[in-house]
């Protein structure tokens, strides 16, 4: 019976945050889903990573999904990407998915990722 739970890997969804009142100086890597409400200064390697409204980034993000209410100065690198109306993101979005909503503002450029195994050349494609 307990070993049954032992050997079990929970798939209950555990989130990290990061509340307002605390700043975070360093990288951070996490395999789940972190909330920032406060500040951290560094990289962030992150399955799903929310930004509250408070919520401050100042490094590059590496992400599977994010969603930005606050504020990030640094890339965005992420399959889905969601920018709310309070969001503000000084830096390159590098993408997937992206969304966003009325009232965001962006100061970088935004970039498709395209997997060139899915692309055919032109010159390729004319031939055929």
């Amino acid at each position: 019976m307990f070993n049954k739970l032992k050997n079990n890997k929970s798939t209950a969804p555990y989130v990290a945050m990061i509340s307002p009142n605390t700043q975070v100086t360093g990288d951070i890597k996490c395999d789940g889903e972190i909330q920032v409400d406060g500040i951290i200064t560094g990289n962030l390697e992150v399955e799903h990573l929310v930004i509250g409204e408070h919520g401050t980034i100042e490094g590059n993000i590496t992400a599977t999904q994010v969603e930005v209410k606050g504020t990030v100065n640094g890339c965005i690198t992420a399959q889905k990407v969601r920018l709310e109306p309070s969001a503000k993101v000084h830096g390159d979005i590098i993408h997937d998915t992206l969304s966003i909503e009325a009232g965001a503002h962006i100061e970088g450029q935004l970039k498709h990722k395209t997997d060139l195994s899915n692309v055919t050349p032109l010159e390729k494609q004319e031939q055929a």
